[in-house]
């Protein structure tokens, strides 16, 4: 609790040095909890204009940036980078976990909450990062594990990324979130419930501690220690009144 409100107390500072220096002010990443605690706050802090910012479309962590174009006269830049790291060679290249991508960023002394989502593609890790710190990546990080690596600095919309998933179909008998936690991820109602009650379980960015919500098509769920889905598609609806839906699992 006590985390809780020093992290409201550092949102509303920010919203209001924004609103009355006329600039552009930013929290660290923060992780889901932490923006469910914003998103409960977004209506007093709308003066500010507060946005989430990423780096990327489904991202998990996330920095609040406060201020806008509208509010000031002028546009300002979100403070968040994108790093590359890629195998010198690519021959002897291990396959690597985000676990180890994060482990050796640790092992540099970079604290978490200046790190942003790690995004694997293969042999290369995508790292979303604060942009004080990309020096210190690009200059100290040379190997993952037993890998050697080398980190540039690119541009998030000119790579090309394309985020992957894994369809899942079939009939739920209704669209509350924990029947389509339970369908995602292969689930109990009973482990579902006590995911829930574990303040495990986001809907569309906000904590969710019942599993009652109805969802609907494009909203996102994500499930701490499972992963995260797009309700990509709802199809017919069967003579016993069961919903066929589609379901996107990131990977």
């Amino acid at each position: 609790m006590k985390e809780e409100e020093l992290l409201k107390k550092r949102l509303m500072e920010l919203c209001e040095k924004a609103y009355n220096q006329n600039i552009y002010t930013y929290t660290h990443f923060l992780n889901e909890y932490e923006q469910s605690i914003y998103q409960d706050m977004k209506q007093e802090l709308a003066y500010a204009h507060p946005i989430l910012v990423g780096g990327h479309k489904y991202f998990t962590r996330a920095v609040v940036m406060f201020g806008s174009e509208e509010l000031f006269g002028y546009q300002g830049e979100v403070p968040v980078v994108c790093a590359r790291i890629s195998p010198v060679f690519d021959k002897f290249a291990e396959e690597l976990s985000h676990r180890d991508y994060l482990g050796a960023l640790m092992n540099l002394g970079i604290e978490r909450h200046l790190i942003g989502d790690i995004l694997i593609d293969g042999r290369y890790a995508y790292i979303f990062c604060m942009e004080h710190i990309i020096g210190v990546i690009k200059e100290q990080l040379d190997q993952v594990r037993h890998t050697r690596v080398f980190v540039e600095e690119v541009s998030w919309e000119e790579i090309g990324y394309v985020q992957k998933y894994k369809k899942k179909e079939g009939f739920v008998a209704s669209m509350r979130l924990d029947v389509l936690v339970s369908q995602a991820f292969s689930l109990s109602r009973n482990i579902s419930e006590k995911l829930l009650k574990s303040q495990k379980v986001f809907h569309n960015g906000k904590m969710c501690l019942s599993g009652g919500q109805k969802i609907k098509q494009g909203d996102i769920i994500s499930v701490r220690g499972y992963g995260k889905f797009l309700v990509e598609d709802l199809g017919k609806t069967s003579k016993k009144g069961r919903q066929f839906i589609t379901l996107a699992i990131f990977q």
